[in-house]
């Protein structure tokens, strides 16, 4: 008669369950940190899971955590930014200043260089014409 394995079986089969647990929670955690494209099938292949395995209803929360994940990620496309690189909004409000600031200072340089070039015009039409220069 055959001794009866089957709990050595489950015993297995539970240790790689909690196994993938593990490794899709710390691909979630490292995107999470570091950002990049969320995906079931990303994070399946990073993990070395199937989609199957996180589509499970025992794997529900995980699932909501990669979904969570992608639900912050921008309609763009481009992956999200973590947490500690995302720009504040004072600093925002900051750099936008700074840039219509500088944006203003070159229109008037612009404006400044833009009659200095006409009045150059001007001067060289005249001495073509043979019109003596204003002294001033």
């Amino acid at each position: 008669m055959r001794a009866d394995n089957s709990s050595h079986l489950a015993e297995a089969a539970q240790q790689r369950r909690l196994d993938c647990i593990e490794r899709v929670q710390a691909v979630l955690g490292a995107l999470e940190r570091d950002g990049g494209a969320v995906t079931v099938a990303g994070v399946a292949a990073r993990a070395g899971v199937s989609r199957t395995f996180l589509y499970d209803d025992a794997q529900a929360p995980l699932l909501a955590k990669l979904r969570e994940l992608a639900n912050k990620q921008p309609a763009t496309g481009r992956p999200a930014l973590p947490d500690h690189q995302r720009i504040t909004t004072k600093s925002h409000e900051t750099v936008v200043r700074a840039l219509r600031d500088a944006n203003r200072k070159l229109n008037e340089e612009n404006e400044r260089l833009r009659n200095e070039l006409a009045v150059t015009l001007g001067q060289i039409r005249d001495l073509r014409r043979g019109i003596p220069a204003p002294r001033g």
